[in-house]
């Protein structure tokens, strides 16, 4: 399956939405800063025929030597590029994708933000080009006002969005049902993560059938607090649990190589993707950071 770009050119519409909602203060996701030290480190590549969603400007990106002789694209027009999954293996993060320059996305009246299919092209900054690039983020991120734009951060590969940074989460203990298969775990400090994301539970410590209970999972709705439930699975055996780890599935728990130079909340222009239309269209009233691509 290719990534397709859905739309309807003879649909009407009533007018533009405004830009900003409160002023002309905010950021739109997926542009970068004018700067004569960067300008010349945008970059284009070829998006992946195996990509299966159209490809928008703030997201993180993979780069993938194209293949000789076969349906890729000639090396002149740059790298195969798609969703980048992670900071390290086969699509591990090469940069971040930027509408600058972007001269081939497709808008309509329906789908106001510029798209690319597969085979179309991508412009990007690479990691350690010092591009400064207006990202989409939690609103969680104001935290970081006044701090020092060294803060740690991390890339939600899930969801493409800034995240703050969590590490390793301690397990100080834990529960599991053999009938339901509901464990519930206890941390040694209160979580920031809702219940829905992915979640790893490795070496967990304590008797029974404890070891059955790693792996990754995704945390259910009584998450909360000093809470962390999943489901493992019924009739594992009766375990308890005594300690351990949990990190986050969707790249939260790894630092993600950038300096946090503005942190804007609301009044933004962040990309609403709508799986099931194939419409991308703003949201005017979004969260963004600015972050400097560092050297990773």
């Amino acid at each position: 399956m290719t990534a397709q770009v859905a739309f309807n050119p003879y649909v009407q519409t009533a007018g533009n939405a405004g830009l900003f909602n409160v002023s002309s203060k905010g950021l739109r996701q997926g542009t970068a800063y004018p700067d004569p030290a960067t300008r010349y480190a945008l970059r284009t590549g070829v998006l992946d025929v195996n990509e299966t969603l159209p490809m928008w400007g703030g997201v993180g990106i993979y780069e993938n030597i194209p293949t000789y002789g076969a349906a890729d694209p000639n090396t002149t027009l740059g790298p195969v590029v798609g969703r980048a999954n992670g900071l390290t293996g086969s699509k591990q993060l090469a940069g971040f994708s930027v509408f600058d320059q972007a001269y081939g996305m497709i808008t309509t009246p329906q789908s106001n933000v510029p798209l690319i299919g597969s085979y179309g092209q991508v412009m990007s900054y690479a990691l350690g080009s010092n591009a400064r690039i207006a990202v989409k983020c939690d609103a969680a991120l104001v935290d970081l006002w006044g701090l020092t734009i060294q803060s740690q951060v991390s890339w939600d590969f899930v969801n493409q969005l800034l995240v703050p940074y969590l590490g390793t989460l301690t397990i100080s203990s834990g529960t599991y049902n053999n009938t339901t298969g509901v464990v519930v775990l206890t941390m040694s400090a209160p979580i920031t993560f809702d219940a829905g994301d992915a979640i790893v539970v490795s070496s967990l410590t304590g008797t029974g059938a404890f070891a059955s209970l790693d792996g990754t999972f995704t945390s259910i709705p009584t998450t909360s607090g000093s809470t962390v439930t999943y489901n493992a699975g019924a009739g594992l055996g009766a375990a308890t649990i005594t300690g351990g780890s949990l990190t986050l599935g969707s790249g939260a728990s790894s630092a993600l190589p950038v300096k946090v130079l503005d942190v804007q909340a609301g009044n933004c222009e962040t990309v609403s993707y709508d799986p099931a239309t194939g419409y991308a269209n703003y949201n005017f009233d979004g969260n963004c950071a600015v972050i400097q691509l560092t050297k990773p």
